[in-house]
């Protein structure tokens, strides 16, 4: 176990869980150590609930519900343990805890001179339970379970009217028969057993066998300690639940949480920073090694990059023969009018439009001014089908073209036209 103190907070009273040793301690007293208190009282009223609307506005829902109903005595402090968002809403698996004594916790909890985490019982049993499995843990004479599936979340919770083994066996097989479809659905495999606090040797042996009878299976267990309390001696998995769960499900504001897992993490990072400046160091004698290589290879690369610019500007420096300049306008001329060739444009256009669109003139345009041409494309699209158009513009983009959009020459629904001019890249064929 370890030297974590943990407090479990129940009607009976506060017992302080240290090493292996527990020990009833007065109410609300002053630590000089950093602790997790786990709320663990009969009269928080847990359940999942479903609603219609915002996952935002869960808090208030539920508080609105529980005080209808008369749920909790007095006003209530509503902590959501876990919220799925469903199709139209949202399923959240809450507790409500009296306001007052919520409070006076949180109260207490700042005035502590260490880090001091509060908990629920509930907030442990869905910690870590994934999607298609389930966790039951069996707290004194109270037993609840845990369920999420694919479906959405599942609680239920009963309590043993009695103090003899009888009474804790009927309690067993109410919640596995509330629950026996889900249950012989998920299997044992997927099903976590969990003693969270019992001073019955016998009562976790019996809520195993009740859960054996529907699982076809024992359920997994996890692991447990005991703790000494004078001649009486205790069954729980508490201190380790609280201490995986405490970074996620404390009900301090998230500073103080983030200083708590801060303050652990502090030896794990002072062996990893020792070990990181031993690589560190290590690797920057290689690093030099390396750099020197570099160095080296770097000054003969610029020796012969020098060399390279001195021809390249040598050639460059070379004019073209004033005979060759009209062979070249020449050239340019041929190429243009490639480009714009009708034949070779209206393979291209026909390639490009879809059924939805139809190409009801293409115009050849001349600016003698800038002596550029273009083509005008006049065309109606399907009604319904835009995205034609948009993908029709992509298309002609992609082989060559740019396009321009004009006022359509038709006023007809759908009618559009667009001004292409070649681009510097050659054409090609587009794909329809």
């Amino acid at each position: 176990m370890s030297g974590e103190v943990i407090y479990r907070v129940a009607h009976a009273g506060w017992t302080q869980c240290t090493g292996q040793q527990a020990a009833d301690v007065p109410a609300w007293p002053r630590l000089t150590h950093s602790a997790l208190v786990v709320l663990d009282l009969d009269d928080v009223f847990s359940d999942v609930w479903r609603f219609e609307g915002k996952s935002e506005y869960a808090t208030a829902l539920i508080e609105k519900r529980v005080r209808t109903q008369g749920l909790v005595e007095g006003a209530a402090h509503i902590v959501i343990h876990r919220l799925i968002k469903l199709p139209g809403g949202f399923q959240a698996f809450f507790s409500a805890i009296s306001l007052e004594f919520w409070q006076r916790c949180s109260q207490w909890a700042q005035e502590q001179g260490d880090h001091c985490l509060v908990l629920t019982a509930a907030g442990l049993l869905c910690h870590g339970v994934d999607a298609g499995h389930a966790r039951i843990i069996l707290s004194q004479r109270r037993l609840m379970g845990f369920f999420q599936t694919e479906e959405g979340m599942s609680f239920s919770s009963t309590q043993a009217l009695g103090s003899g083994p009888a009474a804790m066996a009927s309690a067993a097989q109410v919640l596995a028969g509330n629950q026996s479809a889900l249950l012989a659905r998920m299997g044992p495999e997927a099903v976590q057993w969990c003693t969270l606090w019992s001073t019955q040797p016998g009562d976790s042996e019996i809520c195993r066998s009740a859960m054996h009878g529907v699982l076809t299976g024992r359920p997994q267990q996890l692991p447990s300690v005991d703790l000494v309390q004078g001649s009486e001696r205790i069954e729980t998995a508490l201190p380790m639940l609280a201490l995986q769960a405490a970074g996620r499900h404390a009900l301090n504001p998230l500073v103080q949480r983030v200083a708590w897992r801060a303050e652990r993490w502090v030896a794990p990072i002072t062996v990893v920073t020792a070990l990181a400046g031993v690589a560190l160091l290590t690797l920057g004698v290689l690093l030099g090694q390396l750099a020197d290589r570099q160095r080296e290879e770097g000054q003969a690369q610029r020796t012969e990059l020098a060399a390279l610019q001195d021809r390249i500007q040598t050639v460059v420096s070379v004019e073209a023969p004033q005979k060759l300049l009209p062979v070249a306008d020449f050239s340019r001329l041929l190429d243009e009018g490639s480009r714009y060739d009708p034949m070779a444009f209206m393979a291209v256009l026909k390639a490009s439009a879809s059924k939805d669109i139809q190409i009801q003139r293409v115009r050849l345009e001349t600016s003698q001014q800038a002596r550029s041409k273009a083509f005008r494309v006049d065309g109606v699209v399907a009604q319904g089908a835009s995205a034609s158009v948009t993908r029709w513009v992509g298309q002609m983009m992609a082989a060559g073209w740019s396009l321009r959009a004009l006022d359509p020459a038709d006023t007809g629904p759908g009618a559009f036209s667009y001004e292409l001019v070649a681009t510097a890249g050659p054409s090609r064929s587009v794909k329809p």
